[in-house]
C-alpha cells in the first residue's frame, strides 16, 4: 500500500477558506471574547460573529486542536442546531478544506488577499465548527515528538471528545442546542468512532454534563475496505474507466486489506491490472470523472505520480487551484485567528498519513454501525455519484450488509423539478445519493447539498415530485 494511496480513496476537495470579522447587532452572541475574529484581512461585513483558536486537550502532552466557529447567519441562530464539521485523508484540514471550501459562509478570492461569500453556506441553517484534527493538521499542534509517531482512530476520538468537552465550557449557552456530527470520506472512520466515545461519555456523567448528540451524516465514507474497494473497481469498469481485461486483473487483488489502485500485492496478476489501470486513469480526477482534469504535477510523467495528484485532489489539496494556502500562511491571518505560534499552514500533513495505523484504515466499522444503530441516532449516508474514490456502489454494498428494514423504498427526490438524487429510507438510516456531484458534494453541487443538510436536520425525508 503506497503511502499516498489512501489520499486518493479518502478525503476531499479544492482548498479555499473562509473567515468572517463581525457586523452583527443579534443580542446574546454566542462564545469568550477571547477567541472572537474581528478582524480578519480582506473580509467583507457581515451579520453574524466567528471565533477561532487552540484548544489543549492533552495537557501531559500539549496536544491542541485548532477550531473555527461560525454562528449561523440567521436571526434565530442561538437556538439553531451545532454542527462539527470533520474532513478526512487522514491528515488533511476541515478548516481550509471541506469545510470553508464547501460548506462554510466563505472562500478565499483568487488572488489570496481576502474571503468572499458563499450563498450556499451551510451556516444558513446551523452554527458550524470546522475542526483541524488530528494533531498535525493545519494549526493543530503537540509538543510530544512521539505523539507523531503513529495515529490511531480511537486516540482521535478521544482527543476529539476532549476537544468538545472544553468547547462547550467556552460556549456554555450552545449546550442545550441539538448537536450533530457532519463530515465525509474518512470521517467515515472518524464520526463513527467519535459518536461512540460520546455516547460513552454521556452515560458516565450527570445530564449537565451530557453532549446533546442527535445524530451524524457522513458524505462519500471510507467504511470497509472490502465494499469500498470492490465497489470502487466496480464503478471503474461499470463507466469504462478500464478494460474488461484490466478489472478481471484488479479482482485478484486483496480488497479486505489493501487499496485496490495502489496495493502491495504479491500477486502477480493483480500487480499487472494496478499498472494497466495506473495509465487508463492517469488523466481524469478521481474524485469527480465529469470534471474536466487539472495540469499535471511538475515533473510527474509517471501514471503514478499523475494518480498521486488525483489523490491530492481527492484529499481537499488541488496544486492548480490553490489560494488557500497562501492566505492562511499570511502573519496578518494568523494573527487574527489567534494562533499562538506563527507556523506554516498546509491543507495535508503526509506525516499522518504515513504513519497511520494501517490496521485502523482497513478496519470495517459495521460492527460499530451496528452497535449506533440500536441508538436514538440520526445517521444518514450521503453519496455523489460520480465520485471515483468512495464509489456510490461501494457504498450501497455495505449498507446491504446491514439488512436494515426499508420504510420508504427508493425514489427519485426533487430539486427544483429536478432529479435531485435517489434515496432510500431504513430503520435507523437514509441513503441518499446526489446526482452528478463528485467526493466533495458541497462543492461540486453546493445547492443540492444543502437540501441534503436542511432535511437531515429536520429528521425528514428528501422532498419527492408531486
Amino acid at each position: 500500500m503506497d503511502d499516498r494511496a489512501l489520499s486518493r480513496l479518502l478525503g476531499f476537495v479544492t482548498i479555499a477558506i473562509a473567515a468572517s470579522t463581525v457586523n452583527s447587532g443579534r443580542a446574546g452572541a454566542a462564545g469568550t471574547n477571547e477567541d472572537l475574529v474581528d478582524s480578519l484581512p480582506g473580509q467583507p461585513a457581515v451579520n453574524f460573529k466567528h471565533y477561532a483558536g487552540q484548544i489543549v486537550v492533552n495537557e501531559r502532552n500539549g496536544r491542541a486542536l485548532f477550531y473555527w466557529f461560525f454562528e449561523a447567519d440567521h436571526p434565530n441562530a442561538s437556538s439553531l442546531p451545532v454542527a462539527l464539521w470533520l474532513n478526512g485523508g487522514p491528515g488533511c484540514s476541515s478548516v481550509g478544506n471541506g469545510g470553508l471550501s464547501e460548506l462554510g459562509p466563505f472562500t478565499t478570492n483568487d488572488n489570496a488577499t481576502g474571503v468572499v461569500l458563499n450563498n450556499y453556506s451551510w451556516t444558513k441553517e446551523a452554527n458550524i465548527i470546522f475542526l483541524e484534527s488530528p494533531i498535525g493538521v493545519g494549526f493543530s499542534y503537540s509538543e510530544t515528538k512521539s505523539d507523531f509517531e503513529e495515529f490511531y482512530d480511537k486516540r482521535i476520538a478521544k482527543d476529539s471528545l476532549a476537544f468538545l468537552k472544553l468547547w462547550y465550557e467556552k460556549f456554555p449557552e450552545y449546550k442545550a442546542n441539538e448537536f450533530y456530527m457532519i463530515g465525509e470520506s474518512y470521517a467515515g472512520h472518524y464520526i463513527p468512532t467519535l459518536a461512540w466515545q460520546v455516547l460513552l461519555h454521556n452515560r458516565k456523567v450527570s445530564a449537565e454534563e451530557r453532549i446533546n448528540l442527535k445524530g451524524f451524516a457522513i458524505g462519500n465514507p471510507w467504511t470497509d475496505a472490502y465494499y469500498d474497494n470492490r465497489g470502487t473497481t466496480e464503478f471503474f469498469h461499470s463507466h469504462s474507466l478500464i478494460s474488461d481485461e484490466t478489472y478481471a486483473g484488479l479482482l485478484n487483488c486483496d480488497f479486505a486489506n489493501d487499496l485496490p489502485i495502489d496495493a502491495r500485492s504479491n500477486n502477480s496478476k493483480c500487480r499487472q491490472a494496478l499498472t494497466q489501470a495506473d495509465i487508463d486513469m492517469e488523466k481524469i480526477n478521481m474524485y469527480d470523472v465529469l470534471a474536466e482534469s487539472c495540469n499535471p504535477l511538475p515533473g510527474s510523467s509517471s501514471a503514478r505520480k499523475s494518480r498521486q495528484k488525483a489523490f491530492y485532489l481527492a484529499a481537499g489539496y488541488d496544486p492548480c487551484l490553490d489560494s488557500v494556502t497562501p492566505y492562511l500562511n499570511l502573519p496578518s491571518v494568523q494573527d487574527a485567528l489567534h494562533v499562538k505560534k506563527t507556523r506554516k499552514w498546509s491543507g495535508c500533513n503526509d506525516v499522518i498519513y504515513s504513519n497511520y495505523n494501517r490496521a485502523d484504515i482497513v478496519r470495517s466499522m459495521l460492527p460499530l454501525y451496528r452497535k449506533l444503530l440500536q441508538t436514538h441516532l440520526r445517521i444518514w449516508i450521503y453519496s455523489g455519484d460520480v465520485d471515483g474514490v468512495v464509489a456510490t456502489i461501494a457504498t450501497k454494498s455495505w449498507i446491504s450488509q446491514l439488512n436494515l428494514t426499508v420504510q420508504i423504498p427508493w425514489y427519485a427526490w426533487d430539486f427544483n423539478n429536478q432529479v435531485g438524487g435517489w434515496t432510500q429510507v431504513y430503520k435507523g438510516m437514509t441513503f441518499t445519493t446526489v446526482r452528478g456531484a463528485g467526493h466533495m458534494v458541497p462543492a461540486t453541487k453546493p445547492q443540492q447539498a444543502l437540501q441534503v443538510f436542511k432535511s437531515f436536520l429536520a429528521g425528514e425525508a428528501l422532498p419527492s415530485f408531486p
